[in-house]
């Protein structure tokens, strides 16, 4: 669906995980982190996000969700994690995309870690429960 928001734009969004991982928690909280993360890199790439997921430790696993946009810079990474706030005031939004996720996956005992991507932009790592195969 986001790929076709952004079609005018050209993104590119390539998925990788395989069939039998699953997610040990809600249906609708693991699209609401995933929309709120792959929006916020279709937004801000050039033309390419990247997501992977794949099992970790047992009971957990681990998703990635970067771009090659201009990314964040290193101190601004904690901010934007934090509920309304905006970190380009030109860029439509509400600034709470990113807070969501954070709680979200905190509530599953899980983390968010924001970081820099080998592509250029932002690398959002989530650790999050899975379910056991």
């Amino acid at each position: 669906m986001l790929e076709r928001v952004f079609e005018t734009k050209g993104v590119e969004i390539d998925w990788r995980a395989p069939d039998d991982l699953a997610f040990l928690g809600e249906r609708q909280d693991l699209q609401e982190i995933f929309g709120n993360l792959i929006e916020n890199a279709a937004k801000w790439c050039r033309r390419r996000v990247r997501i992977s997921a794949g099992p970790s430790t047992p009971g957990q696993m681990i998703a990635v969700v970067e771009d090659d946009g201009p990314g964040l810079p290193a101190d601004q990474r904690d901010t934007a994690l934090k509920r309304g706030t905006r970190m380009d005031e030109d860029t439509p939004g509400t600034g709470l995309g990113l807070s969501i996720v954070d709680e979200l996956t905190r509530a599953y005992g899980g983390r968010v870690t924001l970081a820099d991507s080998d592509m250029g932009g932002l690398k959002v790592v989530l650790e999050l429960p899975a379910a056991e195969g």
